[in-house]
């Protein structure tokens, strides 16, 4: 239903006209409930969308764009994948982030002998908090990263000292 304030004769109305076909409508005037129909087309507004398959012949051929208007379009190679995590048994040298996020916290300082397992690093990836544990026993060598700080996938967190732990 659609409402029209109107002007007739100096006199201001309110028009409720609710559409029953496309040539019928429901009209009601200062409470009083009228049913018009309109007695000529050009009356009714064309709205009618029909969508169409218009199927490529010879007459209509396909025109290319040209060179100049496309855009320029640039070859990059995909950045490196960080190194596969080791497999059991493997010396490591790093404690390397498993994915993008924030340090909230670091566990230990360079100089602590760590055991496998041992949390590292807590990062927050995806509003998730994630432990990062050591790959193997050690001495941490030196700390790379501090609270507060984003890091990439694959960042380097830590390293073990040379030798043995």
């Amino acid at each position: 239903m659609r409402r029209y304030t109107v002007e007739v004769g100096g006199r201001v109305r309110v028009l409720d006209v609710d559409e029953l076909t496309f040539d019928r409508f429901r009209v009601v005037v200062d409470g009083q409930d009228l049913e018009v129909r309109l007695r000529r087309a050009e009356d009714v507004a064309e709205a009618v969308i029909s969508p169409e398959i218009v199927p490529h012949t010879p007459a209509t051929p396909f025109r290319p764009l040209p060179a100049a208007a496309l855009p320029e379009l640039r070859s990059t190679a995909p950045p490196p994948l960080a190194t596969p995590p080791p497999l059991p048994g493997e010396d490591v040298a790093d404690v390397r982030a498993p994915m993008p996020g924030g340090i909230v916290a670091v566990r230990v300082t360079a100089g602590d002998l760590v055991t496998r397992g041992q949390v590292i690093v807590e990062l927050e990836a995806m509003k998730m908090l994630n432990s990062v544990r050591s790959p193997r026993d050690g001495r941490i060598g030196q700390v790379h990263v501090t609270a507060g700080e984003s890091v990439g996938f694959g960042h380097v967190l830590a390293t073990f000292a040379p030798g043995a732990p």
